[in-house]
C-alpha cells in the first residue's frame, strides 16, 4: 500500500506533468483504502490523496467515498478561512507600516496545483526585532489580544477568531555562534516577494530564501520528534514550480555556509525517488549514500506521522513525565542515526538539549 500511496500523492503533486500517468488499480478493498486513508491523515495530505483517488476515478467502499468527501469539505473550509486569517493579518499590518514576512503554510499552498488540498495549520508570520515589539502593540489594540509572558526563544502564540498564529521575532535555533550570524544576516538582508492568496499579494521572502528555510524546519523537527511528509511536499513543490526564480548557486552557497549539503541530499532522495522531483530541481547528484540516509529519514517519517503527532498521544496527557523519557530518548535515537548528515547543527543542538534539561 506504501507504493499505490505515493503513487496518489506524485499524482496530486504534478498532475502528471512530470511522470506522465501512473497506472493506478480501479477499485480498492476496504482494507486497502482505509490503510492508504489512515496514511494519509497521518501525514497530513489527505486532502491530496483524495483528490487523486477521484480524479482517477479509483473506486472505494460507499463509506469510505463519504467520509473522503466529508474530510475533503472540511479541509477546504478550513483552507478559507485561514487564506483570511492571512489576509487579515496582512490589512493589519499594511495599515500600520509594519514589514512583516508570511512563511511556509498559505505562501507555500500557491504553489500547489490546487492549493485548497494543502492540510493547513497555523499562520506563522516574522517580523524583525524593529518591528516585532510594534506589532504586538498593534495585535494588542486591534484585536484585543493580551500576550502572555514570553516562553520561546524565537516566537509569540496567540489565537485570533479561531485561528493560531505564531509571531517569530526568529525563525530558527542555530546553535553555532558562526552559522546563527550567517543566518540572521541573511533574514535581514532578504528583500522579499509577494505571493497572491486569494488574489491578494502576501509578503513572504524570496524563493531562495523560503525554500531554505523550508528545508531548516524540515529537518529542526525532523531531528526532534519527527516530521511529516507534507513538509517534504512543500519542499518539492516550491523547487519544482519556483525552480525559475530560485538562484540554485546562490542556494548551494547557503547549505555549504551552514554545513547541511550531506542532510540536503539525503532529505532530496525522498523528494526524487518517493514524491517524483525531477533530480535537477535539487540542484545536486544524488548519490548511494544519499539513498541511504534518505531510506532511514523515510522510516522515521512514515513511522511517526506530522511532526511526530501519532507517537504517544496519551502519554502526553495522562502521563506527562513518562512522555518526557519518552521524548529524549526518541530524540537520541534520531541524533544517532542523522548526525553524520549535519554534525555541527547535530552536536549543537544535542549539547542546548542537554543544557536545558539541566
Amino acid at each position: 500500500m506504501t507504493e499505490l500511496f505515493f503513487a496518489l500523492l506524485r499524482d496530486a503533486l504534478w498532475h502528471d506533468e512530470i511522470n506522465g500517468v501512473e497506472f493506478l488499480p480501479h477499485e480498492l478493498l476496504k482494507a486497502e483504502s482505509a490503510e492508504v486513508l489512515n496514511l494519509a491523515r497521518k501525514q497530513a495530505v489527505f486532502g491530496l490523496v483524495v483528490d487523486a483517488l477521484f480524479r482517477n476515478d479509483v473506486r472505494i467502499s460507499e463509506n469510505h467515498m463519504l467520509k473522503c468527501i466529508r474530510l475533503l469539505k472540511i479541509i477546504k473550509q478550513q483552507v478559507k478561512m485561514i487564506n483570511h486569517g492571512v489576509i487579515e493579518l496582512h490589512h493589519l499590518f499594511s495599515q500600520e507600516g509594519i514589514d512583516y514576512s508570511v512563511v511556509k503554510g498559505q505562501v507555500i499552498a500557491a504553489y500547489y496545483p490546487d492549493a485548497l488540498l494543502r492540510y493547513p495549520g497555523d499562520i506563522d508570520y516574522y517580523c524583525s526585532s524593529i518591528n516585532f515589539e510594534k506589532a504586538q502593540k498593534v495585535i494588542e489594540k486591534r484585536w484585543g489580544i493580551t500576550f502572555e509572558r514570553q516562553v520561546s526563544r524565537k516566537h509569540v502564540c496567540f489565537v485570533h477568531d479561531d485561528i493560531i498564529y505564531e509571531g517569530h521575532f526568529a525563525l530558527l535555533t542555530l546553535y553555532g555562534k558562526k552559522e546563527r550570524a550567517y543566518w540572521n544576516q541573511l533574514i535581514d538582508s532578504d528583500k522579499g516577494e509577494t505571493v497572491a492568496v486569494d488574489g491578494v499579494e502576501i509578503r513572504t521572502f524570496s524563493p531562495t530564501v523560503h525554500t531554505l528555510y523550508i528545508f531548516m524546519h524540515l529537518y529542526n523537527h525532523l531531528i526532534k520528534l519527527g516530521v511529516g511528509l507534507r513538509q517534504f511536499c512543500d519542499l518539492a513543490v516550491m523547487l519544482h514550480y519556483a525552480s525559475k526564480r530560485i538562484d540554485m548557486d546562490v542556494l548551494r552557497g547557503h547549505l555549504k555556509a551552514l554545513s547541511m549539503e550531506k542532510a540536503w541530499c539525503a532529505c532530496g532522495s525522498i523528494l526524487v525517488d518517493y514524491l517524483g522531483l525531477p533530480e535537477s530541481n535539487l540542484g545536486y547528484v544524488l548519490s548511494d549514500k544519499d539513498r541511504k540516509y534518505g531510506k532511514r529519514i523515510l522510516d522515521v517519517v512514515l513511522y511517526r506521522g506530522n511532526m511526530g503527532h501519532f507517537e504517544g498521544k496519551q502519554l502526553r496527557i495522562e502521563k506527562e513525565w513518562e512522555w518526557k523519557m519518552k521524548a529524549v530518548c526518541i530524540k537520541l535515537s534520531h541524533f544517532m542515526k542523522f548526525a553524520p548528515l549535519a554534525p555541527s547543527y547535530s552536536c549543537g543542538w544535542l549539547w542546548y538539549e542537554f543544557k536545558r534539561s539541566l
